[in-house]
């Protein structure tokens, strides 16, 4: 039994040119060792893969703006909470700081949490690190 031979669907584009492009063109693939319709052709697909990338840097530009406005308000609600426990933190001090017990008891706390949040930070930035570099391997 005889296969049938597959066409392959090639559909031609036509234009026309004034003759200085023309002859540019001519010129052109002489100089290259090419055909004109090569010639045309990578001229179009060039213009094509510059079209497509202008569109993916828009789309990257509109998304880099969206990133941008989300950290502006994670950062805003960062700092309101700071104060607010800047405030706490001012209130408690003065009622603790009246007396010698409640002022070293104070000092002790803040020591404390300043340990436990140094060494959660840390902790959060080896996984950072570790979850860059899993990303970054091929």
């Amino acid at each position: 039994m005889v296969e049938a031979k597959r066409r392959i669907f090639k559909p031609k584009l036509e234009t026309k040119v004034r003759r200085e492009e023309f002859q540019k063109v001519s010129a052109l693939a002489a100089m290259e060792g090419k055909t004109k319709s090569e010639i045309v052709r990578d001229a179009v697909l060039f213009y094509l893969a510059a079209k497509e990338d202008e569109a993916y840097r828009a789309r990257e530009s509109v998304l880099a703006q969206e990133l941008e406005g989300m950290t502006n308000r994670i950062c805003a609600m960062l700092a309101r909470q700071g104060r607010q426990v800047g405030a706490v933190f001012e209130m408690t001090y003065a009622n603790m700081s009246r007396t010698a017990e409640g002022k070293a008891a104070f000092e002790a706390a803040v020591t404390t949490a300043n340990q436990k949040m140094a060494r959660s930070v840390q902790k959060d930035e080896r996984d950072l690190v570790e979850a860059m570099k899993k990303a970054a391997k091929p």
